[in-house]
């Protein structure tokens, strides 16, 4: 306010024009009757709501011509625009500025004429557009013609793309979003190199068709690989509805099938892979999702592994698709899996041998109570049922292979009792039955049936210990010594703060604390949970009878369809991953022991928003858990006495999570061979430096597997960050990938830019890229989640 007090004290009113147009200057001098009208010495124009200010301005009354010069100034609703010179028309308002700089919360543009085309629209001539605040000689576009309409976009036409004033890239025009809404046009352009194939250069091309729908083409330039072209088509249907196309097409110039050099061949060859997703929300009850992939060739995902990583996730493809209907006592669902083998030797061809699941009606019905009291002893009673029935089928039968063409059904019954609910102790049972049947379309013998029956009892009490209490308190800063408040505010800045040994809290920083007579304290509350079972599960009756042929082939994990195939009892003998990891069911006593820390925070009240003041008073974190579990068989088919022959595996499964560490462990002991199949990881954060670990094992023969990756992240400055991310094979003493990347992230918070190498067993790849701040979420994401290894190699 302060200087519009001292315009005041020496600015008069020389002339109102209308009752919308003002004139304040100094001086005034008018001659020719009136007609023209001069002010001079700090001229401030009022015009509606645009405001013009400077040293000298001249009015033809008749006309509104205003001319204004030294150190003039704009200010419209959300602008700011600086000049030399302003020509202005109070009747149009039509407005030109000279040697102008606009200002907006978005961005800046430095032009040698601006012209105000309309309110929200204006064009600037010879001029510079950056979204920097604070440095606008970071990066720059230079344009010979720029149109702006504000909060919409900007459109450059003979584009200048200038880093620290060095050119670097022209376009023809390009398009630049400054608002929410999207809009049509170039976006910017991606840069690489691969091997020795050399440069590749998209150009996005961005068409905003409506507000459901856009669409995006990127001509593609692949050096010694020749061409291509990248389609995306989006459409949103509605809130909870919407599909998706998207195909990337090449004419490649090196590729042909089965040559394994990366020589140029004589001809071209051409390549595509495409990809369809839809999911409709036809009801809250109606639900249907469909996601489709295509390639021409199998090569495709290693010629191209850098646009097709993100969307193959099995060593197959093809079409997935599930619809399903809930039932206010059932649901009902369809699911249809029809895949290319991608581990097949005739990279053009289908594996018609290739086992499809065509369809697989699946039911699941909610537990029926039998009864149900308000009693400790046998208080409830239930029964329920979940199945299946699919269908599979191969497109062409191998002969002397196993039998793969068959419907199965599969049901599963069960009864649940709740025998004891007292204090913290519970007693259950569970009986349930697995029933499968299976038709064969091939074979002689057409129907094999097995079905196994279990009663698995468990008994569970649980302990729970709580420290402290969550609440927010309000202390008096007199109250405080000053050596508390600095030994207070020392542990706030590393937020696992406490006041002293007998308070779980924090505090705000020291700087703020000096300067409030109050101080808000928030106290939490850690909550440590111990549940231990004992669950005995019981084989009671199993039988197998039909097919021979099938009962012998599903003895090996070779001849499954789906783990739904092995027979029960056989469990202990197989020699398969996902049978190692299980509680064998025959006649096993189980011991687990789950652990579970939570912390507790108070919220602030909310007393001016209804029902929250006592609904969400506190938030709940889980920062970390322990649990084993350990079987013991008892069906006495042990040949030895010793215990350890009568344990199952070892399972260990624990996490920790804080401000600055992660922390995972997952290991199966199988007692008897002494193997392990284990994984760990973690992450360690210090305030300019990341460490992260993982490790793979397994030490069976038939699955061997031990990988190590390593990464750590360094930020020595502010403005500059360091990665590196590499992943070791320990058998073999391979690399399995390495990614190797610098980031610098100036000041400004206008641009990165970001320079990666990242080699594995298919490529070698260098990119570089720009990532400028157009406001958009992935520019703060980007930037301010440094210490994520998740974007290496993005």
């Amino acid at each position: 306010m302060f200087p519009f007090n001292v315009l005041a004290d020496v600015n008069t009113l020389q002339l109102r024009v209308s009752d919308s147009v003002s004139i304040y200057s100094e001086k005034a001098y008018r001659r020719e009757q009136g007609t023209f009208f001069e002010a001079v010495g700090n001229v401030v124009i009022s015009s509606g709501d645009d405001t013009l200010y400077g040293e000298k301005a001249s009015l033809n009354t008749k006309t509104g011509h205003v001319q204004i010069e030294g150190s003039v100034r704009y200010i419209g609703k959300s602008i700011t625009v600086y000049g030399s010179k302003i020509v202005y028309n109070m009747y149009s308002q039509s407005l030109e500025m000279y040697n102008a700089q606009m200002i907006t919360p978005e961005f800046s543009i430095i032009a040698s004429k601006l012209i105000k085309k309309s309110q929200d629209e204006y064009q600037a001539i010879e001029a510079e557009f950056t979204t920097c605040r604070d440095c606008t000689e970071s990066w720059q576009i230079y344009g010979k013609k720029v149109e702006i309409e504000l909060n919409q976009y900007v459109q450059i036409h003979h584009a200048l793309v200038k880093v620290k004033g060095i050119d670097v890239l022209y376009l023809p025009y390009i398009a630049l979003p400054i608002k929410n809404k999207r809009e049509s046009g170039v976006l910017f352009p991606k840069v690489s190199t691969r091997n020795s194939e050399g440069v590749q250069y998209e150009q996005p091309f961005y068409w905003a068709i409506d507000q459901d729908k856009d669409f995006t083409f990127t001509p593609t330039f692949l050096s010694q690989r020749g061409y291509g072209l990248d389609l995306e088509y989006r459409h949103v249907l509605s809130e909870k509805s919407w599909f998706e196309f998207s195909n990337k097409m090449v004419q490649d110039l090196i590729y042909l099938p089965e040559k394994l050099t990366d020589d140029t061949s004589e001809t071209s060859y051409f390549r595509h892979f495409w990809e369809f997703e839809s999911h409709q929300q036809w009801s809250h009850s109606l639900t249907q999702h469909l996601h489709i992939l295509g390639s021409k060739d199998l090569d495709f995902f290693r010629d191209y592994s850098y646009f097709t990583e993100d969307y193959l996730r099995r060593t197959d493809y093809g079409l997935d698709m599930f619809l399903e209907k809930r039932f206010q006592e059932y649901s009902l669902g369809l699911e249809v899996d029809y895949k290319r083998n991608i581990l097949f030797s005739d990279t053009e061809e289908f594996d018609t041998n290739y086992v499809q699941t065509l369809p697989s009606v699946y039911f699941s019905m909610l537990p029926k109570m039998i009864w149900q009291t308000n009693e400790d002893y046998f208080y409830k009673l239930s029964y329920g049922l979940d199945g299946d029935f699919s269908t599979f089928k191969q497109n062409k039968q191998k002969e002397d292979q196993f039998l793969r063409n068959a419907h199965r059904l599969d049901l599963t019954p069960y009864l649940d009792l709740n025998i004891l609910n007292k204090g913290p102790f519970i007693l259950k049972s569970k009986y349930k039955v697995d029933y499968q049947e299976y038709t064969f379309l091939d074979d002689e013998n057409k129907r094999f049936f097995k079905e196994s029956g279990l009663v698995s009892t468990e008994v569970s009490f649980t302990i729970d210990k709580i420290f402290g209490l969550a609440y927010e308190e309000v202390y008096d800063s007199s109250e405080l010594a000053e050596e508390d408040l600095e030994r207070i505010s020392d542990k706030t800045n590393k937020k696992d703060n406490v006041l002293n040994s007998t308070i779980i809290g924090d505090l705000p920083g020291i700087e703020s604390i000096y300067t409030k007579e109050k101080i808000d304290v928030k106290r939490n509350s850690y909550r440590h949970s111990q549940e231990f079972k004992f669950i005995h599960h019981q084989l009671v009756h199993g039988k197998e009878h039909g097919n021979e042929t099938f009962n012998e082939q599903i003895k090996n994990e070779e001849g499954w369809f789906d783990y739904r195939d092995a027979i029960t009892e056989d469990l202990l003998t197989l020699n398969s991953d996902e049978a190692r990891i299980k509680i064998p069911l025959k006649n096993t006593l189980e011991f687990q022991w789950n652990n579970v820390l939570v912390k507790k925070t108070a919220r602030r009240f909310r007393y001016n928003v209804d029902e929250k003041y006592l609904k969400d008073n506190f938030e709940y974190k889980q920062l970390g858990f322990f649990n084993i579990s350990q079987g013991f068989l008892m069906d006495g088919s042990q040949e030895s006495d010793q215990i350890e022959d009568k344990l199952t595996r070892l399972y260990l499964h624990s996490g920790y999570q804080a401000s600055s560490w992660n922390l995972s462990l997952k290991d199966y002991f199988i007692h008897q061979s002494g193997n392990h199949i284990l994984s760990f990881s973690g992450q360690k954060n210090f305030d300019r430096l990341s460490f992260l670990t993982q490790y793979n094992l397994n030490t069976f023969s038939n699955s061997s597997l031990k990988t190590l990756k390593i990464g750590t992240q360094f930020r020595p400055f502010d403005v500059l960050g360091f990665s590196i991310l590499k992943e070791h094979d320990l058998d073999s003493d391979e690399n399995i990938s390495s990614i190797y990347q610098m980031d610098f992230m100036p000041h400004n918070n206008c641009w990165i830019l970001n320079l990666n190498y990242k080699e594995n067993i298919v490529e070698k790849r260098f990119g570089f890229k720009f990532r400028f701040n157009f406001g958009n979420e992935e520019f703060k994401e980007y930037r301010n989640n440094f210490f994520s290894f998740n974007r290496l190699g993005k």
